[in-house]
Formats: structure tokens, C-alpha cells, sequence
């Protein structure tokens, strides 16, 4: 059984849930929950904001391979903690060909997990980002990772989140010739890359609290 992180439901500022796999989670960091990047992010915000990583190595999109992220007793966690924020970073694993199906499957619980965030009960403002570009080795034949692959699914994560006017920093384009963001794996982030996600999380997140509180002065105008 995969353990689950201890969450602050009983927070009285603003929630943030950083969901998605081993990228969020912090893989290969020597100090891993200092490192990772929701930490830096919950440091960038402040003491008003707690931020939870959601964050579980090898889980993917696609419900028909052996760890599938919607399985998780994180989805019923996630409810529970109720956020105000759901940053959402799935996808890379679904690169790997013992994950993968096909595109119209990948596209259909992708969408599945967009609704879902967008629908849940406090209706939080959900910020995604499109999986970062690896610089591992074309035939790094334990993971069995294609880029092609990855390319295709970059593609349908842009394509999703603009139909559903979510949110998203693209990380795919932000990532391009920046290896030096990435451990010796080149393919998850090390101290710098994560320091990196975590500051363009801190200014998406802030780009909405921006636009929601001058659409409040609007209303109230």
C-alpha cells in the first residue's frame, strides 16, 4: 500500500495539493522533503498557505497500467484536504511503453482527471502543467521511456487544458535545452530544477489570486 502523505485538512488559510508522480515527489533529491518543489513552494508563499504534495514515483494517467494515480487513496485524501489550489503535473510516465495504450486513451482520463479537479465540491482553481522534456538516453531500457511518446503527450495536455480554459504553465517549452535542471538520471529534476517548478508555480499561483481579487473590486464597484 502506497503511504500517504500527513495532511493539514484543518488548515484556516489557503490549500495547496501538488498532484502528480515522481517529479513532484522529489525522486533523486538528496534532501527530498526540503528539495522538492511544493516545499520550496510552500516557503515562497508563506505561513498563510499550506501545500501538500500528492506526489507518488511511477503512477500515471492511463487507468489500464499497474499504477494508476485515480486509484490512490489520495483521490478520497485530496477530497478530504479540500484545496484552494490543485497544481496538477501527470503524464510522464505514461511515456514509458508498458504504460502506454494509445493517445485517444491517454486524452480520455486525462480529461477525466481536469473534470474532476475542476468539479470537486469547493471548486478550486486548478493550474496544470505539461509534462517537462527528459534528456535521458534513447535506449535507457529499464524504464523503457520514448520521447516520441512523450512529444504526443505534450500535445494532447496543450490541446485539454485550452478547450477547458485551464490554467498551465508548459513546462514541455520552459524545460527545452535546460538540462542542467535535471539529476544524473536526466530525467527527474534535481535542487535547481525543482527550485525552478516551484517558482513558476509561485507566480501562476499568484497570477490568479491577482485576477480573482480584481474581479472581486469589479463586482463590487
Amino acid at each position: 500500500m502506497t503511504k500517504l502523505p500527513d495532511a493539514n485538512i484543518d488548515f484556516k488559510g489557503t490549500k495547496v495539493a501538488c498532484v502528480g508522480d515522481s517529479l513532484t515527489f522529489g525522486t533523486t533529491l538528496l534532501n527530498r522533503k526540503r528539495e522538492c518543489y511544493p516545499s520550496r513552494l510552500g516557503r515562497l508563499l508563506g505561513e498563510n498557505f499550506d501545500v501538500l504534495n500528492l506526489g507518488f514515483p511511477g503512477y500515471a494517467v492511463n487507468p489500464f497500467c499497474e499504477k494508476y494515480w485515480g486509484a490512490l487513496d489520495a483521490v478520497e485524501l485530496l477530497e478530504n484536504y479540500a484545496p484552494q489550489f490543485i497544481l496538477f503535473l501527470l503524464g510522464t510516465n505514461d511515456a514509458r511503453l508498458k504504460n502506454w495504450t494509445d493517445e485517444k486513451t491517454f486524452e480520455k482520463f486525462y480529461r477525466r482527471f481536469i473534470h474532476n479537479f475542476v468539479n470537486m465540491k469547493q471548486n478550486p482553481c486548478v493550474i496544470a502543467m505539461t509534462s517537462p522534456r527528459a534528456y535521458c538516453d534513447h535506449v535507457l531500457t529499464e524504464l523503457d521511456f520514448r520521447h516520441e511518446i512523450l512529444a504526443d503527450i505534450v500535445s494532447i495536455q496543450r490541446r485539454v487544458l485550452a478547450e477547458n480554459g485551464i490554467p498551465y504553465i508548459d513546462l514541455y517549452s520552459l524545460t527545452e535545452g535546460k538540462d542542467a535542471l535535471y539529476s544524473l538520471d536526466k530525467l527527474h529534476f534535481n535542487s535547481k530544477g525543482a527550485k525552478f517548478v516551484a517558482f513558476k508555480s509561485y507566480y501562476a499561483i499568484k497570477e490568479q489570486l491577482n485576477k480573482n481579487f480584481e474581479e472581486n473590486l469589479v463586482k463590487n464597484c
